[in-house]
């Protein structure tokens, strides 16, 4: 599965912080370094290689970051920040 924004938000850098940011509520929200990686490589590559990538980098198994991935992504669903795609088709 691989998640996107929704739509009217955007990740950018502001003064070196990630932050998710919707137009259409003018909610934002920050995130770490971490965060913001499995955010960028959810929407790269999918939920489940950015897991398999980043433990790899962490040294650690890929469960652990799944777990933690999926706990970041089920926050911002619930915040309509992002949103979950297939990955089929895609």
């Amino acid at each position: 599965m691989k998640i996107q924004l929704a739509p009217g938000t955007t990740l950018t850098s502001i003064e070196g912080k990630d932050v998710l940011f919707s137009v259409k509520t003018g909610d934002s929200y920050g995130l770490n370094e971490t965060a913001a990686r499995m955010v960028r490589l959810g929407i790269e590559s999918g939920l489940e290689k950015a897991a398999n990538q980043m433990a790899e980098e962490y040294s650690v198994e890929p469960s652990e970051i799944r777990a933690d991935i999926d706990d970041l992504v089920k926050d911002l669903l619930q915040l309509k920040l992002v949103q979950t795609l297939s990955d089929q088709g895609a």
